[in-house]
């Protein structure tokens, strides 16, 4: 799995960047390709920090930055709508271990559900 990110459109917005490949599972005659790009920005209406990302699946999730702990490590996005996801919810925590690593859980939670998690990945930065 890689992730990038940079900045892009005159430093304004991050972009992130992902794409994964899956080895062939059982019933399944090829692996499976994921790919998502995404775009962090900062709301100055609502004076809020964005995540928006797209997904090869077809998705689209739209997530707010909620209000970070005093010296917390963590970011968690909520999502604030959806598109071609049947109503169901994300929740993406980002929590920093160390300046070349860091941890992504995503939860999901089908409508009138609670949040499960998904997937839980660790990052470290390359060169």
């Amino acid at each position: 799995m890689i992730h990038t990110y940079e900045f892009v459109l005159q430093d304004k917005f991050i972009r992130s960047r992902t794409r994964a490949e899956f080895e062939t599972k059982e019933g399944k005659e090829k692996g499976e390709v994921h790919e998502d790009v995404g775009f962090f920005s900062y709301d100055s209406d609502r004076d809020k920090i964005m995540f928006r990302k797209f997904l090869s699946e077809g998705f689209v999730n739209t997530y707010v930055l909620e209000p970070i702990e005093p010296g917390g490590r963590k970011l968690i996005f909520k999502s604030e709508s959806t598109e071609s996801a049947g109503g169901m919810l994300a929740r993406l925590t980002i929590e920093f271990v160390s300046g070349d690593e860091y941890k992504m859980l995503l939860d999901l939670a089908f409508p009138g559900k609670d949040f499960f998690n998904c997937q839980a990945i660790s990052m470290n930065k390359v060169e």
